[in-house]
This record gives structure tokens, sequence and C-alpha cells, in this order.
């Protein structure tokens, strides 16, 4: 009898193996170089770090439950590459944890923490994204395309099935007292088919806590200091926004950003405006000019900001840059490129060298 009862077990293992295939990946990215910028803070100054595709490593699973259905889950954590550390303390999945369902016929439902859909989808059509530089992403990252921990806690998430190219997502993210205070709604369309990707998204926050620190070239926003590193929090946070890729030729590619954010306090209120152009030119397999820039009207002050580069290709996975990303304000703020001290005046240009992997 025992026999017969592991005999059973046993190929009840493998009828199972055989019904239900999953998989796992570990994947990420790595990126360090060395940056020279002018104005920080008055003087001239060499650091290292991040600046291409955020740096990350994560975990992503399937599992095939049969009937057209599937199990998904994902694990993604930011860290620096100069330090080790991560990039929001005591969170060990910054960028997101979630899992879900999977239907070609009715789509897919996800939950836990999830990216605002303004970096899902817009993050891929901009400069800062396609010509590997965060310098290029907007001031403060008002407008969320980059991953700097704007990410949804409790959120839930579904996404339709692609039809002739279309598909769209809609989230929500549940209001919580310590790590979410505020209500978040977000939704998207994306097309993508063919030489050309675009997309719409909208995304609504309330009770933001944002960590603008120097990142706008100011002492103080919507009479809310932010010397000291001071959290700014946004009574509400509303984010309209556009983008496309399109393929022109085989070796020249053009890529385009609106955005625009409403933000208000109890007592005042801002509006940013971004326009974002870029274009790269594959004059080899392996080698990439790029050219990008954006200008940023907010409050009195008007950002605008140039970046050229070049990016070779070493294999499909690591690659080597150069760059130089020049800004100027106009008006009450200084120049404050992201990541970068804020400068003392009106201008701040970094040159750039590093290297990139994916793995």
């Amino acid at each position: 009898m025992r026999k017969r009862t592991l005999a059973l077990l046993a190929s009840s293992m493998l009828a199972t193996g055989a019904y239900a295939q999953s998989s796992v990946t570990l994947y990420g990215s790595i990126d360090e170089g060395i940056t020279y910028n002018t104005n920080n803070m008055g003087h001239g100054t060499a650091t290292l770090g991040p600046v291409a595709v955020p740096d990350f490593f994560g975990l992503r699973g399937v599992e095939d439950l049969g009937g057209d259905l599937k199990a998904l889950f994902a694990l993604q954590n930011g860290f620096k590459s100069n330090t080790g550390q991560g990039t929001i303390a005591g969170q060990a999945f910054s960028h997101f944890a979630w899992v879900g369902l999977s239907s070609s016929r009715f789509g897919t439902l996800t939950l836990g923490r999830q990216l605002d859909l303004a970096a899902d989808a817009l993050r891929v059509n901009s400069n800062g994204s396609l010509q590997y530089t965060f310098y290029l992403f907007h001031p403060a990252n008002l407008d969320n395309l980059g991953i700097v921990g704007d990410s949804i806690n409790n959120s839930v998430k579904y996404t339709t099935p692609s039809f002739d190219g279309f598909s769209a997502s809609t989230l929500y993210g549940f209001a919580d007292s310590t790590t979410q205070p505020g209500r978040v709604v977000s939704a998207d369309i994306v097309y993508a088919q063919g030489p050309l990707r675009a997309s719409a998204v909208y995304s609504s926050w309330r009770n933001h806590a944002i960590a603008l620190v120097s990142g706008l070239g100011l002492t103080s926003f919507l009479g809310q200091p932010l010397a000291g590193g001071q959290t700014f929090v946004a009574r509400k946070q509303d984010i309209f926004g556009l983008s496309a890729f399109y393929k022109a030729t085989p070796r020249f590619d053009l890529h385009g950003v609106l955005t625009q954010v409403n933000l208000s306090t109890d007592t005042q209120s801002a509006r940013m405006r971004t326009a974002e152009l870029g274009a790269d030119y594959h004059a080899t397999a392996a080698n990439t000019v790029t050219v990008g820039g954006y200008l940023s009207w907010l409050s009195g002050t008007r950002y605008a900001e140039l970046g050229i580069g070049n990016v070779y290709a070493l294999s499909k996975r690591t690659v080597v840059y150069a760059q130089v990303t020049y800004q100027h304000a106009d008006g009450v703020g200084n120049a404050a490129m992201p990541l970068l001290a804020p400068s003392d005046s009106p201008n701040q240009t970094a040159f750039r060298i590093g290297v990139h992997h994916f793995f």
C-alpha cells in the first residue's frame, strides 16, 4: 500500500509539472561613471555614481495555470552602485513588489507596490531613458518620469489585452496613514505597433510627500521651506502627459514628451509645463549619437536644458558613453539638474563618461 501511495504521489507531481510550466528570472542594471559639473553650489565638482537607467535588480516569475491563465509576480529594488546603498532607506523593493493573474483574453490584474503609470508609460519615450542620462529628466522629477521612489503602495492595477496595438491600464492606490497618506488614481492608453510607440497618461495624487530638496534651485516652494532636506507636501498633484517614439528610418529615431503638473497646498498652487524633444542617430549598429532637450515653466522660472551624447555598444548588454548636458534657468530659481547639487547661478553644465551593463 505504501509503495502504491508513493507511486501515485510521484505520478501526480509529474503530471502537475507537465501541466503548470513556470519560470523565474533574475535581472538587473548597473551604471557607473564620473561626472564633472560646474557651479555645484559655486564650485566645479567631480562625482561618482549612477546616472543612466537607475541601478536595480529584480526577480520576475510566471506560472502557467492552464486554461489561458497565468500567475505573475515581480520584485525590484533600486540601489546606488557607488555606495551599495538602497535608493530608499528601509525598503527592500523600492521600485515595485506585486503579484497577479494574467489572461490573453481578459487582461492582467496585479496587486501590491507598483509604478506610477507616468513612469511606466511616459518614461520609455523620454530622453532620460533612451539617451542613458538621468540629467535629462525634468526639474525635481515633479512629473514622475524618473524612478526615484514615487511608486504607489497598496495598489490594484488592471491592464487590458492589446487590440490592434492599443492597450489601456488603470491603477488605484489606497490611502494609508503611514506609507501613503492620500489615495492615488492613474490611467493610461498605450499604442505600440510598427515604427510608432505612443502613450497618454493621467495620474492624480493626494497628500503626496515629495522630496524636492534642492531640485528646483529654490529655498522655498508654495510657502513651504525646502532647506535642510525638508519634504514638500502637495495637497494635490495632478499629472497629464503625452509621449511618442517614432523610428523614422533604420538609422534615425525621434521621440518627444509633453507633461503638465498641477500642484497645490492648502494655501497656494502652481503649474509646471514641460515640452521635450530628442533624436538618436545610429551611425553604425554599435554607435549612436544622441541629442535631446526640454523647456519647463514653473512658478516664475523657466528651465532650458540640452544634452549631447555618444553611446557605443560593446555588446547587447554593455555600453560605454560620453555626454555633456547644459541647463539655464530664467527667473527666481537657479539651475538644478536632477541628482546634482544646484548651481549658485542660472547656469550649470555636466560632463559625463560612464559604462552601463544589463544582466
